[in-house]
């Protein structure tokens, strides 16, 4: 009996030393805890002191710069013939911020080499070892001047991919296009049956044009070619033979 309430005074003994320790050990935790939170607290004040005394101004400065330089960087290359939509400037920088360089008249074509992530286009001139910019909403790679469509736009975009073959700007285009809307609304099969000019250029008579191809009657590439060189021969350039058309009515 004895040695049965001994060793039930020896298990409570125990519980409460369990209970003790572990009473103990909570209190220690939270009394860390606290302590910790306290630390963090004081360091984060000392940080935030330090700060209000620190300049950011030289770190915006140059994030800034680094954003501006970034977006500055060609983003994709290009290798292609553009035409200004209307006038535009283009300067030495892909922004505003930059000096301007000159103009571009509308229809003004360019050869574009890349653009940047900031929408500016890379740009540069025959003879001329610069590199210059103009944003790129100003610039089209369908030629602004050509708004036809069908087998009628196909023949206008095959006589300016030859503008420069004969010397001319792109902008004689314009011209171009006025005359021979004039002449035969760009149809290769166009006759005039009292005179018996043919073609998209009205040759008169049409087998002259045999200089440029045996398909002279049928083929409008053919057509435009001849019609071409004679205008650089007798005109010098299409807007020389569209003025004279329009005071003469022939050309």
């Amino acid at each position: 009996m004895r040695t049965q309430k001994k060793q039930s005074h020896r298990s409570l003994l125990i519980l409460f030393i369990i209970a003790e320790l572990c009473f103990t050990s909570a209190a220690s935790c939270v009394i860390l805890y606290i302590s910790g939170e306290h630390i963090a607290q004081r360091r984060c004040e000392r940080i935030a002191s330090t700060l209000e005394n620190f300049d950011t101004k030289p770190i915006k400065k140059n994030m800034k710069q680094y954003v501006k330089k970034a977006s500055e960087q060609i983003s994709e290359t290009r290798d292609e013939k553009a035409w200004a939509v209307q006038s535009v400037n283009y300067r030495y920088g892909p922004g505003e911020g930059y000096d301007t360089a000159g103009s571009l008249s509308m229809y003004a074509s360019v050869h574009r080499i890349g653009v940047t992530y900031n929408n500016w286009s890379l740009i540069d001139f025959e003879n001329d070892d610069k590199d210059y910019y103009v944003y790129s909403d100003f610039l089209s790679t369908d030629p602004p001047m050509i708004t036809a469509t069908g087998a009628k736009g196909d023949y206008q975009r095959y006589a300016l991919s030859l503008m420069s073959s004969y010397g001319w700007e792109d902008t004689e285009m314009y011209a171009l296009i006025q005359l021979w809307n004039r002449e035969s609304g760009w149809n290769p099969n166009s006759h005039n049956k009292s005179s018996g000019a043919h073609g998209i250029p009205q040759a008169l008579p049409g087998r002259k044009m045999a200089s440029e191809g045996s398909d002279w009657a049928t083929n409008g590439n053919t057509q435009i070619r001849w019609g071409l060189n004679y205008i650089r021969n007798r005109y010098g350039s299409p807007s020389n033979a569209w003025a004279h058309f329009q005071r003469s009515g022939w050309y």
